[in-house]
């Protein structure tokens, strides 16, 4: 009994892990020595779950070392890409101590940064001034060889995530010769475990000019072929800037949601409340926020769309949903996945499962898909 209700419990984290890449054999393996241990409190699935991932994590970074003195440079590659997804499986857990996720957070982001040292594509850590004394962090990934001007992708992950977990949807468009930036949106990321950028509506809109002001800066990017992808509360970002500023030429939406479009009941205690809350949004109540995010509703956007759902999305419904597409006024598209997730236990945290399950495809699919917008 105590074994399924772990499993039950870390399955919409065991979920994440799979739809961004961690080796499905690597968390099955984790999965089952943390159920064959004894938990007496909160506190001591958190320690197995980091101690077990971090022996994992070792290990790879042993034989990355040792490929590097070989020069060895794919093996490196792979083996430092597979020690920091073995840190993102330690960063999903809500720990709680917030110092506990501050660490966690700060070895995520190191061993990130050392991956990226072997893609053939550069990867710049950038800071955006956003006004009111803010910035923000980004990556802009630049693809390998450029001769010319190229378009760009703005990547809008959702609240509690960051910009290393978006890597698995910015590989795609880098592949395919398309600039990436991938910022930590006010209270995501580097800005709440290192600085203090919180998430508020005045925030994020800041964010959205300045992230476009500076593309248009930069030499490498064509500006008049800029598009932005959004998933999760990501996805309402992507619209609402879309509708906000015609300087975004398309807009995809991964599983979008408006967390003012969901049942109260629905959502879950840790984006309404707690420690973590307060550190992304500040000194304010769940109503307040709320009140904040109903802002996101407004307007709709003129440039190409694509719409991405599921039909059996338990929290952001798909009547819901497609209010966003149906407001749209340009050329678009959807895509709705028919399968129910196997990974659900009927849980509302199951959002991202859907969508998430055949993002395998789907990334590629959407990268065509902006491209073909981008270079029109």
């Amino acid at each position: 009994m105590n074994a399924w209700s772990i499993r039950s419990l870390l399955n919409p984290v065991i979920t994440r892990l799979l739809i961004y890449g961690v080796n499905p054999i690597d968390a099955e393996y984790i999965l089952t020595a943390v159920e064959n241990k004894n938990h007496l409190s909160t506190k001591s699935l958190e320690q197995a779950w980091q101690s077990e991932w971090l022996v994992k994590a070792n290990n790879y970074l042993n034989i990355a070392r040792q490929a590097e003195e070989n020069k060895n440079l794919i093996t490196a590659k792979e083996l430092h890409f597979q020690a920091a997804q073995c840190w993102y499986a330690i960063f999903l857990i809500n720990y709680t101590q917030i110092e506990d996720k501050k660490q966690v957070y700060s070895g995520y982001a190191l061993q990130y940064a050392k991956m990226l040292q072997f893609f053939q594509h550069s990867a710049e850590h950038i800071i955006i001034d956003i006004g009111d004394g803010l910035k923000i962090p980004a990556y802009l990934h630049l693809p390998a060889n450029i001769k010319e001007k190229v378009p760009c992708v703005v990547i809008f992950s959702g609240l509690g995530s960051c910009k290393e977990e978006m890597h698995t949807l910015a590989q795609p468009l880098i592949d395919r010769g398309i600039a990436v930036l991938v910022p930590d949106m006010p209270g995501n990321g580097e800005n709440i475990y290192s600085g203090n950028v919180k998430c508020s509506y005045k925030n994020l809109c800041l964010a959205f000019t300045a992230i476009l002001n500076y593309l248009e800066k930069r030499e490498e990017i064509n500006a008049a072929a800029i598009g932005n992808y959004g998933l999760c509360m990501g996805g309402g970002y992507a619209y609402h800037a879309s509708s906000l500023d015609n300087r975004f030429k398309a807009c995809v939406n991964f599983f979008p949601l408006l967390i003012t479009m969901v049942d109260n009941a629905a959502t879950p205690q840790w984006m309404k409340q707690g420690a973590g809350f307060q550190l992304q949004v500040g000194e304010k109540t769940s109503d307040a926020f709320m009140l904040e995010m109903k802002n996101l509703e407004k307007g709709a956007l003129y440039c190409p769309y694509l719409f991405i759902h599921g039909k059996h999305d338990n929290w952001m419904k798909l009547d819901s949903a497609l209010n966003l597409f149906d407001k749209a006024k340009g050329f678009k598209e959807q895509i709705i996945i028919d399968e129910e997730p196997v990974f659900s236990n009927n849980q509302v945290v199951t959002h991202t499962m859907p969508v998430g399950e055949q993002l395998h495809w789907l990334k590629h699919v959407a990268a065509d898909w902006i491209i073909k917008q981008l270079k029109k």
